[in-house]
């Protein structure tokens, strides 16, 4: 439950056998974004477009391309490397990023179009509308081509107010962007209409494309200039804010992620903009779990099993394909019936392993096991109160993970950043905060990428996970720095690292 970074930095030197000390708060570095476009991206007259407003409204990014035009913003810090080139037809656009394709960036915001023909040509024969498709096909695919895990954010075009022009064969704004009839009656299909096409066939788990649409709230009286094309202030800031709320779960994403289990062993990996990446794992009745049992850095799927002779664990270290069903790759035997299983790396090593709360007396085990045998029980102590729901997480950032308890009928968190060997020991509690509502389903995950575990609740009553970045202390509360709505009520959430 470390930052991905860390734990395959770990993983790797582990490989050449000398593990180099690092800090435990690694850093995983800004998150790159290549800003491609025409003049609604590069700016007009002397502005930067949306440019500047989204770096107002951004922090830990770095803006990547090779263009670079400050103009007349004063935001601190301002990055001003883009992709943006005024007056460029998409065809154009993607001949003159040569270079850009090669550069390192992690996600790729793309507002095109607006210089393109719009699906027919002087003839009005729609034919062309073929050709248009492939060329944005071709655009995505070589956004890929450097990063095939690229986040790609599609715009659906900002409207403009221009009519048609039979002499060049333009329809006007409405039914280039948006679709409609042209002049013969025929209908044709809009640029946003292919945009969208695109992101709900060509999205995958690795490199998903969300839509943003600019045209909701963007009103062509007030937002844009006298040219009836570029944004002016209000609408410029409009695309920003539209931009950064789309990025947020990306730039959220850095740190662990919230996943969602239902009782038929139906697993949810959030996908904001796409639908869930979906997977079976596991039998009805089993306890889900999430961790990295190889040490790669990745998180992937185990259930632990109640039985007769006490409790299984069925790990992988593959994860299941979208839709798709996973299949155990070791087994063996951790605890009794009765038990509340959770995961966490108790010495440092990169590796998750399971632990054990039997009524406020918590067992952990630093070894996966194999071929259905017993693991030995490494640590053995008190924490807690009968009720306590335990679970594994790093409070103080040092790099091995202590346990998080939460206390279900009043919603008090209290952690320990010990793991004394025992057996009997007491551990020590570090800090207890409040977060969430009695009933509330908790996990502890590093939301922020920053190396210390934080509290997450999901909420049945209205399908809502809420996130702090913060260890509060002295019973005070702490604050909700994320939220969002998502599942259903009787779904189990786990955290981790997937991608």
């Amino acid at each position: 439950m470390r930052p991905a970074s860390w734990r395959t930095l770990i993983a790797a030197l582990a490989v050449f056998g000398t593990v180099i000390a690092a800090p435990a708060a690694a850093d995983a570095g800004p998150t790159r974004i290549l800003l491609v476009g025409d003049s609604i991206t590069e700016g007009h007259d002397g502005d930067t477009a949306y440019r500047c407003d989204l770096w107002g409204l951004l922090s830990g990014v770095d803006f990547v391309g090779g263009l670079s035009q400050a103009g007349a913003c004063t935001a601190p810090g301002f990055d001003p490397d883009h992709e943006g080139r005024g007056g460029a037809k998409t065809v154009e656009r993607i001949a003159e990023m040569a270079d850009a394709f090669n550069l390192s960036y992690d996600a790729a915001l793309v507002h095109l179009g607006t210089n393109d023909p719009n699906g027919v040509d002087f003839d009005w024969d729609q034919s062309y509308i073929n050709t248009l498709e492939l060329i944005y096909r071709d655009l995505v695919a070589k956004l890929r081509l450097n990063n095939p895990n690229v986040t790609i954010y599609l715009a659906q075009l900002i409207p403009c107010n221009q009519g048609q022009s039979p002499s060049t064969g333009y329809l006007g704004c409405d039914i280039t962007h948006d679709g409609g009839l042209d002049n013969n009656g025929q209908s044709v299909e809009g640029m946003n209409d292919v945009w969208a096409r695109i992101a709900g066939d060509s999205s995958t788990p690795n490199s998903p494309i969300i839509l943003v649409d600019h045209r909701a709230g963007f009103s062509t009286n007030t937002d844009l200039k006298a040219d009836n094309v570029h944004p002016n202030a209000s609408g410029r800031a409009k695309m920003a804010a539209k931009w950064a709320a789309a990025l947020a779960p990306q730039l959220a994403a850095d740190g662990e992620q919230v996943l969602l289990v239902e009782p038929s062993g139906r697993w949810h990996i959030r996908r904001p903009g796409n639908p869930d990446y979906t997977f079976f794992y596991g039998n009805p009745g089993d306890i889900p779990l999430f961790g990295d049992w190889d040490g790669d850095g990745l998180d992937t799927p185990g259930a632990w099993r109640q039985g007769p002779g006490g409790g299984f664990a069925y790990l992988t270290n593959t994860l299941p394909p979208d839709g798709g069903s996973g299949v155990a790759e070791f087994t063996f035997f951790f605890g009794n019936p009765g038990d509340e299983v959770f995961v966490g790396d108790w010495n440092g090593d990169g590796k998750d392993t399971l632990g054990i709360n039997r009524g406020g007396r918590i067992f952990l085990t630093d070894t996966n096991g194999s071929g259905g045998l017993p693991v030995p029980t490494d640590y053995d102590f008190f924490f807690g109160v009968p009720g306590d729901r335990a679970f594994g997480g790093d409070g103080d950032g040092d790099g091995k993970d202590a346990v998080f308890l939460y206390r279900e009928s009043d919603g008090f968190v209290y952690y320990t950043n010990e793991t004394p060997i025992g057996p009997g020991a007491v551990a020590g509690t570090a800090a207890n905060y409040f977060f969430g509502n009695p009933s509330d389903r908790f996990v502890a995950g590093d939301w922020n990428n920053d190396g210390t575990n934080t509290a997450g609740i999901f909420r049945s009553s209205n399908t809502t996970v809420y996130l702090t970045n913060t260890n509060a202390s002295g019973g005070a509360a702490a604050p909700t720095d994320q939220s969002f709505v998502w599942g259903a009520g009787d779904w189990v959430p786990l955290a981790g690292y997937w991608q």
